[in-house]
């Protein structure tokens, strides 16, 4: 069992049946689905934009074309979220 601090993390990758967590320091694999770590996370802090993709919104430096920009990582905003996606960025 591993401790995360919801602020170390910058975005979570589905893989399977396993999800990735990327943090500031590193990477943590578990076995959670993807409404289960939602329930978990913060809602301001965070919003599903793919199928795949959960992101720390605060941790997004651009969004171009459909595309977020964390680090040298391109995430993608699936059509199924884009709307919602969208419509939270245009709060802050």
């Amino acid at each position: 069992m591993v401790r995360i601090d919801f602020d170390e993390i910058i975005y979570i990758e589905g893989l399977k049946e396993y999800l990735i967590i990327r943090t500031i320091t590193g990477k943590v694999l578990s076995l959670m689905t993807f409404k289960e770590i939602i329930d978990i996370l913060p809602e301001d802090n965070f919003v599903r934009t793919h199928k795949s993709y959960i992101v720390a919104i605060n941790k997004i430096e651009s969004i171009e074309r459909n595309r977020i920009k964390i680090g040298e990582k391109l995430i993608p905003v699936g059509n199924t979220f884009k709307d919602e996606f969208y419509e939270r960025i245009n709060k802050i």
